[in-house]
């Protein structure tokens, strides 16, 4: 587990750990998995992306009841701080530049969301170590920025599609050949301690010791 001091060391200039958690169908679960088993005091932000598209959001609540750490909407303008955990906005689009989120109207239409892809994509310029878990959901969203988010340092980790409701959005991922675990709900939260554990940051550029 991350003590007070461990916080400090994995923030220099304000380089904390960043996650994102994409989910869509069945993710509450293994979402509600993952909060009740991880430590709230680990340096890292958490950025929840979900696929709700017209009514409000209740994923607050529900994390707030599986986690003490502050849990509020993602907001236009508002800076990520560590130890907390922001929600997307139903049937909205969320992106980040300079440790602040930007908000707005979902640029994809029709068809499946890419809102978890939209993020991801931004997470990768930021100059914060990056962390995707996918978990169960449908179609692909995500996969198309695995690539890209793993080759500037990025771990991915993805629900064992075996463990999911619905497991085409955790198996898209591991398809791409990026995922660097695959590990059931009950598992997940202990790998992420472990990596923010063993991240450093060297000559201002990220490094991930994995364990």
């Amino acid at each position: 587990m991350a003590n007070k001091g461990d916080n400090r060391r994995l923030e220099p200039f304000g380089r904390f750990p960043i996650v994102c958690i994409g989910m869509s169908a069945g993710g509450i679960s293994p979402l509600k998995q993952l909060f009740r088993n991880i430590n709230s005091t680990t340096g890292t932000a958490f950025v929840v992306i979900h696929h709700i598209r017209k009514v409000p959001t209740l994923l607050p609540e529900i994390v707030s009841k599986c986690t003490t750490m502050a849990v509020q909407i993602a907001a236009p303008g508002l800076r990520i701080q560590p130890n907390h955990v922001y929600i997307l906005p139903s049937g909205q689009e969320i992106t980040t530049a300079d440790s602040c989120f930007s908000v707005g109207s979902r640029s994809k239409r029709k068809g499946w969301m890419n809102v978890f892809t939209v993020f991801l994509e931004s997470l990768e310029k930021s100059r914060h170590p990056g962390i995707a878990v996918v978990l169960s959901g449908l179609d692909a969203d995500g996969a198309a920025a695995l690539r890209a988010f793993k080759d500037k340092g990025g771990v991915i980790i993805a629900q064992a599609p075996e463990s999911s409701e619905w497991s085409e959005m955790p198996q898209a991922a591991i398809n791409t050949g990026c995922v660097d675990y695959v590990l059931p709900p009950e598992q997940i939260a202990a790998q992420l301690e472990r990596i923010a554990q063993g991240l450093k940051v060297h000559r201002g550029h990220p490094e991930l010791a994995m364990a």
